[in-house]
Formats: structure tokens, sequence, C-alpha cells
């Protein structure tokens, strides 16, 4: 199908694809085939926006398995440039060095996915799918459309993004409601007196009302949420804690420090793929 109209029977048959699942790895796949679909592209990719971890990351099937595909979030790639822009990429010939200069001096198009598969990219659409001040939450990115991109209607891709940003903040948000179950769960058994979750930033994701005792009860716990755990308890940034927190998140071992009056235990929780993505810290009174 062109993208020349999106007609009532598409956008509720594209709802109805987008709403009937929370899965991640299923709005990366079924519900990207749709939208190829509604756009009459050979391909179709959405990248989610991983701001933790600086990424890009979508996830594509080959020989029946899904295959997780990571990419810097920056400028090196069209989809970093319109996740870091916001701009909208229509482009006739992603070879022709000339139109992405004229885009913009830093518009590049990297070539070795082309390489390694023997796919020839020519004409693409890059489209972020914005979320408020947040900036966007992911990018979508459709190849090779018969006459190009140029003519799809602006509706069209408003109401592709509009149904997109509600498919993918939907299923970020199951995502991490459980997440934060089988944290709660795979943690229960080591919490003594205090806990406090961190992300890779160092940033606090949850803590209980031990950490605010710890604070001075300066800072409420709400406060705390989001702000680096260093910057609320300086005196342990060059602690055997600060140092041992680093060699957790690289390795991903268990480990356990001992302060002047605590005694704090780091465990790692990592995800499907093994990487850690928090760290549990569990303080008791020696």
């Amino acid at each position: 199908m062109a993208a020349q109209s999106f007609s009532t029977e598409d956008f509720f048959r594209a709802l109805n694809i987008m709403l009937s699942t929370l899965r991640i790895d299923e709005i990366l796949t079924s519900v990207v085939a749709e939208v190829r679909s509604i756009l009459g592209a050979d391909r179709c990719s959405l990248f989610i926006v991983d701001r933790e971890n600086d990424q890009l990351y979508t996830k594509v099937i080959q020989a029946s398995e899904l295959l997780e595909i990571r990419l810097s979030l920056s400028k090196q790639s069209l989809a970093g440039y319109a996740a870091l822009t916001g701009k909208v990429l229509t482009i006739h010939d992603v070879y022709d060095v000339a139109e992405l200069y004229a885009i913009d001096p830093e518009l590049t198009f990297d070539r070795r996915w082309d390489q390694q598969t023997g796919y020839l990219t020519k004409s693409t659409l890059v489209m972020p799918v914005p979320a408020g001040q947040v900036g966007a939450i992911a990018i979508l990115q459709a190849l090779n459309r018969k006459g190009g991109f140029a003519d799809c209607p602006e509706d069209v891709l408003e109401r592709l993004s509009g149904l997109l940003n509600i498919a993918v903040r939907n299923a970020m948000l199951y995502e991490a409601a459980e997440e934060e179950k089988r944290l709660r769960e795979y943690i229960i058994d080591d919490i003594e007196e205090g806990i406090c979750i961190i992300n890779v930033r160092r940033q606090i994701v949850s803590a209980n009302r031990f950490l605010g005792i710890m604070s001075g009860q300066r800072f409420p716990l709400l406060d705390m949420v989001g702000q680096d755990l260093f910057e609320i308890f300086p005196q342990l940034r060059d602690s055997k804690l600060g140092v041992k927190l680093k060699d957790v998140f690289e390795y991903g071992f268990k480990a356990e420090v001992l302060l002047e009056i605590l005694r704090v235990k780091l465990i790692p929780h990592l995800d499907e793929h093994g990487r850690v993505r928090r760290v549990v810290l569990i303080f008791s009174r020696i």
C-alpha cells in the first residue's frame, strides 16, 4: 500500500495492533510490520531511545531468532541524528553526499549495515516519535519506498507518530512496572535495614526511609529520586563504596563494603543480555 492516504479503516487496524500488546519486542516486530505496509516501504525499523545508556536499540528477526541491534546515540547515524535534533529526514538517496550535506553538513549515512547484509539502501524516511519535554522516545526508519518518501502526506506521518507514541509509552510503562516487580522479588531476602536502588548513571531510582535517616533528614525521599547518590552523600564518593560500585557495574558480581558504622551489600540486577542495569545497595548497621 502506498502511503497516499490513511483511511479510518487503516487507522483502527493499526490502532488495534498497537494496543493489542504491551511487549516492546512485539512492537518492534509485528507493529513495525504494519507501519511498513501503511508507508509502502520495503523495510522498516523502530529504534527505542535508551538515554540511560546513550544508545538506540531495535530488534529484528533473523533465522527465526530475535536479534538486538544497538547504535550509539550520536549524529553518526541517521536515526541518532533524528533523535538528537528532533528533525524528520526525508532522503531520496542516502549515498548522495551532496543531498545529505544540504540537509546538514554533519549528516552522514553509516554504510556498514549495507556492507554487512548486502542490502542496498536508497531512499529513507527517519521520523522521531516525540514524548513531550523528554524529547523523542523512539525513531521510525523506513527504507526504499518506490518513488521515495517525499510525497508521504504529513497527516499520515502525524497519525503514525501519535499511534507509535501511545504504543511505545504503554509498553515502556509496563516494562518498567514488571522490572520493578522482578527487582523487588529478587532482593527481598537480602533486605535487612536500608535499601537504595541506583541506575548506571548513579542516580537513585528507589529508596526506603532508612536512606532519609542517613541523610540526616535533609532530603525527603521523593526529592532523592533522580539525584546522583554521591551528590546526596558526598562523603561516600571517595570511600570504598565508590570504588566497589564501579567494579560491580563493570563486572556484574555481588560485593560487600565495610564503612565506619555501616555494612553495605551491592547486588547487581542484570537484564536479559547480562548487562548491569541497576545496583541494589543494602545498608545495615555494624
